[in-house]
């Protein structure tokens, strides 16, 4: 692979075009959201949020606005353990007509700037909030309505959701990491703070790839790798792995992934809340480049293609959606965690994504 990812850091590149996402008409309702997960089907857009528990599809309505939306809770189309508490979704990939959506798999600490006069106390601060929520992976039959795709429980073909099911102690990748020689130390640890967490998904076929922000081992990125079938009773189960794949991403965690042909393309930031790099970069020939030995854990070195820009407090690049560009060109839709005020219009209900191009 190439040796770009040695190399120094470039200016940010600028985005070729911004898109106005638009979640209602003006009229009273739920507020937007802070999302983290995109992937773009045809004139479908789903996006998941990291604070709740649901997808909100927009659609390409034929004046070029991207609206019609639709929000799908969750526990209409999975048997959810906890159905109200949210599942911090942090990756959603398209492959055929199969939506795929994991949660973060996280631990997570009680926030001091949300205590009040920002003091807490210290068994609060200690306890670590249960993960069970978040240990979420899913698959949704996706049906064709109108030319637009909407996630089901059943398409009444026998194709049906699933999930790997939850139990008391998440579910059976959280199990299996908890016993992983090198991921257990990292499963008792608040993701923000170098624990374990999961951000981004990409697939093929039974094949499933997921991004880990957290931990960064060595200074290199993690990515997991496992194969995933059906139990007897409908819901998934892990046929093999995971297996553990290094990255080089210039000590950055990965933050999401997007599939393309056989590559893949991560899209690295930091591990904590810092405002600082965020990158595309590449691992060519992905879908054929298959893990081989579990004993071992083998360092890639995809290349890095553009720096994206990003604010102090603001507009940290957070989940991103293939997007084809009017002159034949591949792009990327990028959407932000904690968007910048420009960025939004609760009036209007609109939220604004950057496009930008790849070399």
């Amino acid at each position: 692979m190439s040796n770009s990812w040695a190399k120094g850091w470039c200016s940010p590149a600028k985005p070729v075009g911004r898109i106005v996402l638009k979640f209602g008409d003006g009229k009273k309702g739920k507020s937007l959201r802070n999302f983290s997960a995109g992937t773009r089907v045809g004139e479908s857009l789903f996006l998941g949020s990291d604070e709740h528990a649901d997808i909100d599809l927009l659609s390409l309505q034929p004046e070029g606005e991207w609206s019609g939306h639709i929000q799908y809770r969750l526990a209409n189309l999975l048997p959810l353990g906890e159905a109200e508490q949210e599942a911090d979704l942090e990756g959603l990939s398209a492959d055929g007509d199969w939506l795929w959506v994991v949660g973060s798999h996280a631990r997570t600490r009680s926030k001091v700037e949300k205590a009040k006069d920002e003091c807490i106390d210290l068994e609060a601060l200690a306890d670590l909030k249960d993960t069970r929520p978040r240990c979420l992976l899913a698959r949704l039959p996706l049906i064709e309505r109108s030319g637009i795709l909407h996630p089901v429980s059943a398409d009444g073909t026998g194709r049906r959701a699933a999930m790997l099911p939850q139990g008391s102690g998440g579910n059976a990748l959280a199990a299996a990491l908890a016993m992983d020689p090198l991921l257990a130390p990292f499963t008792k640890i608040p993701a923000k703070e170098g624990g374990v967490d999961i951000e981004g998904i990409a697939v093929v076929g039974t094949r499933i790839a997921l991004g880990m922000r957290g931990p960064v081992i060595g200074g290199h990125g993690l990515i997991l790798e496992l194969e995933i079938g059906e139990d007897q009773q409908g819901g998934l189960t892990i046929v093999q792995g995971p297996v553990r794949r290094l990255v080089a991403l210039e000590g950055l965690g990965v933050r999401d992934l997007k599939r393309m042909g056989d590559d893949l393309l991560i899209l690295a930031g930091p591990t904590t809340a810092l405002s600082g790099p965020c990158a595309i970069y590449r691992w060519p020939g992905w879908a054929s480049d298959l893990p081989h030995d579990a004993a071992k854990v083998h360092l890639h070195r995809p290349e890095r293609l553009l720096e994206l820009p990003f604010g102090r407090g603001s507009d940290h690049p957070e989940g991103l959606a293939l997007w084809a560009l009017g002159d034949g060109a591949m792009g990327l839709m990028v959407v932000y965690d904690s968007p910048s005020k420009d960025r939004i219009d609760k009036d209007a209900k609109t939220l604004v994504a950057d496009i930008f191009r790849l070399p």
